[in-house]
């Protein structure tokens, strides 16, 4: 038998071969929220999932840091795509409110500070990630 690629609906995140990546990182779209935001320039690529806070000064969105003393020590909330950030200021969605692959956002900025700030819960069972 034969394969032929035109059998195929292309999809996102599809890659040729046997894996594909799901991009998306609700885990349910029931009770989201999410906004638009200004990501600020020179922070490079920043993955889906990236936990994110406002700095004070321009109040432009940047990876949540828990250390600094700028805004961004505080977490409003969590990139839903991935943005490049090298050639300058970008817009982009963040989710404020809703259910999340926990294994989608584990490793972006994710510890018990940026957890009471969003008033979140984790599930390891049921892999989510509620706020």
């Amino acid at each position: 038998m034969t394969s032929n690629l035109y059998q195929f609906i292309p999809v996102p995140g599809f890659t040729q071969g046997s894996t594909t990546a799901d991009p998306e990182i609700l885990y349910s779209t029931a009770a989201h929220t999410q906004k638009g935001v200004t990501v600020a320039s020179g922070q490079g690529v920043l993955p889906a999932g990236t936990f994110v806070g406002r700095k004070t000064s321009d109040h432009k969105y940047y990876a949540y840091n828990n250390s600094a003393q700028d805004g961004t020590e505080v977490c409003r909330g969590v990139l839903r795509r991935g943005v490049d950030t090298t050639s300058g200021d970008q817009l982009a969605n963040i989710v404020v409110m809703g259910i999340l692959k926990l294994d989608m956002i584990s490793g972006y900025g994710l510890d018990s500070a940026a957890l009471t700030d969003l008033g979140a819960v984790t599930d390891s069972i049921r892999n989510t990630f509620k706020f």
